[in-house]
C-alpha cells in the first residue's frame, strides 16, 4: 500500500469512529460542577434551564409559551459559535437554524433558534431525560437526574397544545 492509501484509510477510520462516537448520548462534566435541570413557570411562559442554582449561569436553555407547542433553545455562547445548533437524543438528532441574540451589557452573547416541540431530539429528552447540544466548537451532554425529571415532564405538558 502507498503511504497515500494508508493516510486515507487512516482518516477514513478516524472519520467513522467519530461519528460513531458523536451518535451516542453522554453526559460532559465540562461546564463545570453544580450543574442541573430547574423548572420554572412563569404564568404564561415556562422554561427549562440547565445551569447552576440560583444564578445566571445558564447553558441549555428550553423556553415556551404554554400550549403553543412552540419552543425557544438558547445557549449562552461559550467559545466559537457557529450558525446551527446540535440537539441529539436517543438517536435522533436536530439541526436547528440559530442567530446570535445580544442582551443587557453584561449578559453573554445567546445563540437562539426556534422549534416544533414535536421536534425529534426533544422528544428523545422528553423520553430519556438525555441530550447532546453542539455549536461551532461546542459539545457537553447533560443527563436529568432522578429528581429532575418531574421538571422535564411538567416543561413538556406545560408546552403541549391544548
Amino acid at each position: 500500500m502507498t503511504w497515500r492509501a494508508v493516510r486515507t484509510a487512516t482518516v477514513l477510520a478516524a472519520s467513522g469512529l467519530l461519528l460513531i462516537a458523536c451518535g451516542h448520548d453522554h453526559t460532559s462534566a465540562s461546564l463545570g460542577s453544580g450543574f442541573g435541570l430547574y423548572y420554572n413557570d412563569q404564568g404564561p411562559t415556562v422554561s427549562l434551564a440547565y445551569g447552576q442554582a440560583n444564578s445566571d449561569d445558564v447553558a441549555l436553555m428550553l423556553q415556551c409559551a404554554k400550549h403553543s407547542g412552540k419552543v425557544d433553545v438558547s445557549d449562552a455562547v461559550r467559545g466559537a459559535g457557529g450558525p446551527t445548533l446540535r440537539l441529539a437524543s436517543s438517536g435522533r438528532t436536530s439541526q436547528l437554524a440559530a442567530r446570535l441574540q445580544t442582551g443587557e451589557s453584561d449578559a453573554p452573547l445567546m445563540l437562539l433558534a426556534h422549534t416544533d416541540l414535536a421536534d425529534g431530539a426533544l422528544q428523545g429528552f422528553r423520553r430519556s431525560g438525555r441530550i447532546n447540544v453542539a455549536y461551532g466548537s461546542v459539545r457537553y451532554g447533560l443527563q436529568a437526574a432522578d429528581g429532575e425529571r418531574a421538571g422535564v415532564a411538567q416543561f413538556f405538558s406545560a408546552c403541549a397544545k391544548a
